[in-house]
């Protein structure tokens, strides 16, 4: 009869060097056998502990490590009568469960209390905060409670994406623009009314942000974001809007900005856009390559309007539209990868 092998009797560097095989989830599902389990899960730091917590809200409610399911909450009448087994620790003692694909699947009356009770597990044990929220589907409307947790228990989040493929109620809209605090980036595919104003005047100061359905973004909405990346899709913005902007940014507005693409329901007409603006044109025969983001993503941009800030010579290029006059792109140097322009 073979014996049981005793883990937690190893010295420290070799449980410290078997723990960084289990992962995540082993971290997690290993937290959960004893008071001593969860005591040392807490108290390990090494690779298995190096993640990203990200908590899903849609059709499926998880928490995951850059899209690695590592516990997900089922609605208990999925499991219709039959019994599983139950966890026996802490907080959790009496939750039904199942180990599927390696991920701890459990099951809950309730499955946006079973999230936030794993989210503020998941925080205890991993020693930080939830990096990622991301709320969709027909669950957009219950976004409140999620919301309100990541405010209470950690003020903000790095990444939070919000999808609803249906109508989005205008005061959802005005809930999220209101209370989502994000410090990364900020994902937002919502559509409301089509007459929708926000509330109060929204303010956008963070590293990245993406609206999808952006007709209810005006000027003033656009000359609000100081963020280094802006990605809008479906904008009712006019080219006069796109001057003001420009010319907002030469005077030293919207300073962090790197690149910013937008497509627009209309055409631009760059006369206007550069109207009153000094520039140099350059023939379509140019082509640069301008890293987008830290991971060297590059775009080659071909011809363009460069344009200089007069307080400290920094460039924009923007696109001359010869390939799409439905997209405005504005492009700053230098670039993520330190480049400039040329």
């Amino acid at each position: 009869m073979t014996s049981p092998f005793r883990l937690f009797s190893l010295p420290f560097v070799p449980l410290q060097q078997v723990l960084d095989n289990f992962g995540s989830q082993g971290i997690i599902i290993l937290s959960l056998c004893s008071q001593r389990s969860k005591n040392i899960a807490v108290s390990y730091k090494g690779l298995s502990k190096d993640v990203q917590l990200q908590l899903m809200y849609s059709n499926s409610a998880f928490l995951g490590n850059e899209y690695t399911d590592i516990w997900e909450a089922r609605d208990i009448q999925a499991v219709k009568g039959v019994r599983l087994p139950t966890l026996s620790s802490g907080k959790f003692q009496g939750v039904q469960y199942k180990i599927y694909e390696e991920s701890l699947v459990t099951y809950w009356a309730d499955r946006l209390t079973g999230l936030i009770k794993i989210g503020n597990y998941a925080r205890e044990i991993f020693n930080r905060d939830i990096y990622q929220v991301r709320i969709g589907s027909k669950h957009a409307g219950d976004c409140r409670q999620l919301i309100e947790w990541t405010v209470d228990t950690q003020k903000s989040v790095e990444y939070f994406e919000y999808y609803d493929h249906g109508k989005t109620l205008d005061e959802d809209l005005n809930y999220l623009l209101e209370n989502v605090k994000c410090s990364g980036y900020l994902s937002l595919s919502a559509t409301p009314s089509y007459n929708y104003r926000p509330a109060k005047p929204p303010v956008f100061y963070l590293d990245d942000i993406c609206i999808q359905y952006s007709f209810w973004i005006k000027q003033e909405d656009l000359l609000a974001m100081n963020c280094k990346s802006v990605r809008m899709g479906g904008a009712t913005l006019t080219s006069q809007d796109f001057n003001v902007f420009l010319k907002h940014w030469m005077r030293g507005g919207c300073s962090k900005l790197k690149d910013f693409c937008v497509v627009l329901d209309g055409s631009i007409n760059y006369a206007t856009v550069l109207d009153g603006v000094e520039f140099i044109e350059r023939g379509d025969d140019v082509e640069r390559v301008y890293h987008i983001d830290e991971e060297n993503t590059t775009k080659t941009i071909r011809g363009g309007f460069d344009i200089k800030r007069p307080n400290d010579n920094i460039t924009a290029t923007i696109r001359n539209g010869f390939e799409d006059r439905k997209r405005f792109g504005m492009f700053v140097w230098p670039d993520y990868g330190g480049n400039t322009c040329k």
